[in-house]
């Protein structure tokens, strides 16, 4: 049922807004309907507690790439809202429409499919400022039999997506060298995972 309230009051135990600075920032993705114009996103704090929880219309979003959005947020747990910002007065109307995800990390929410857990390539090539930037050097590019990967950390698998964010392939990363022989022609990217779990993408082209 869609919240029709302005602001609503939560019970204790509860913080206040200024701490929201040392909890981890997390980005959402939220991909709308082609009808929408304008996309709007709000939050309601589930961890940790708050005095206070806004309701729409929310915060307008940035356009990331291939009719995706984003924004980013600093939560442990949260409720997040998707609408067209269309709003009023508490009283939507029939150009208002939304969609409500509750979430622990990243969001990646599509309003035709809801949350998805493979999200498009252009997506997962996007700088995220919450991850630390690697030098990763990939060659040659475009490449027929093998692709070559040089950085100083040190990856233990790899996935490869094709341009759509498809998962083809995912294996432990053992060399520097990667066959990708067994590949079509085309746009191609590969995720590299580290001992810290933390993620690189680079992208490829196969010819």
């Amino acid at each position: 049922m869609r919240k029709l309230l302005l602001f609503a009051w939560m019970s204790a135990p509860a913080f206040g807004f200024g701490q929201s600075d040392n909890l981890p920032e997390k980005t959402v993705y939220f991909k709308p309907p082609a009808s929408w114009t304008n996309v709007c996103s709000y939050m309601n704090y589930i961890d940790p507690v708050v005095t206070i929880d806004f309701f729409p219309p929310g915060s307008p979003m940035t356009p990331a790439c291939e009719g995706w959005y984003k924004t980013t947020r600093n939560f442990n747990k949260a409720s997040f809202g998707f609408n067209n910002c269309i709003y009023l007065g508490g009283s939507p109307n029939t150009n208002y429409a939304e969609s409500v995800v509750i979430a622990e990390d990243t969001v990646y929410y599509d309003y035709s499919a809801g949350p998805i857990s493979n999200p498009p390539a252009c997506l997962l090539a996007v700088n995220d400022p919450s991850k630390k930037i690697a030098v990763v050097k990939i060659f040659p590019n475009p490449v027929q039999d093998y692709v070559n990967i040089e950085s100083d950390k040190n990856f233990v698998a790899y996935e490869i997506t094709d341009a759509s964010g498809k998962s083809l392939l995912i294996k432990e990363f053992n060399h520097s060298k990667i066959d990708i022989r067994h590949l079509k022609a085309g746009l191609y990217f590969i995720r590299l995972k580290s001992l810290g779990n933390e993620t690189n993408v680079v992208k490829f082209i196969k010819k």
